[in-house]
């Protein structure tokens, strides 16, 4: 586990942001085509099969597949960083960092402009405190 001080997180975030982008974007798309899927899924033959395989595209590309190693590229990427990703959907993550001999966790939500909060590790997003 490696620790990140306020400085080193903060030097990360432009490398860290467009991955929380990219797999909250995969996430929300891959909602989206199982959304569609199960309506498409009601237009069956009369024998009960689908129409149509509402997961392949015209391409013959399995698209929940590629979401979903998309969202895995981007976990092993974080984790790489030694982050700790509490809600991809929202890219609710958490750096370790030492605080006076004890490690808590400095917190960062996709779309705020730094890092400006932590907590314990017991503690949730509900128990942030400023730095």
């Amino acid at each position: 586990m490696r620790t990140y001080s306020v400085e080193e997180a903060r030097a990360l975030l432009p490398s860290v942001v467009p991955v929380l982008e990219r797999m909250r974007a995969a996430l929300q798309e891959l909602q989206a085509v199982k959304a569609a899927a199960s309506v498409d899924a009601r237009g069956v033959s009369a024998d009960g099969a689908l129409t149509e395989n509402p997961w392949v595209e015209d391409s013959g590309e399995n698209v929940p597949q590629r979401l979903a190693d998309i969202v895995q590229q981007c976990l092993d990427q974080l984790s790489q960083w030694s982050i700790e990703v509490k809600d991809p959907a929202q890219g609710l993550i958490d750096f370790y960092h030492d605080r006076g001999g004890t490690v808590v966790y400095l917190c960062y939500l996709l779309g705020e402009p730094d890092i400006a909060y932590w907590h314990t590790i017991d503690g949730g997003f509900a128990a942030r405190r400023p730095l």
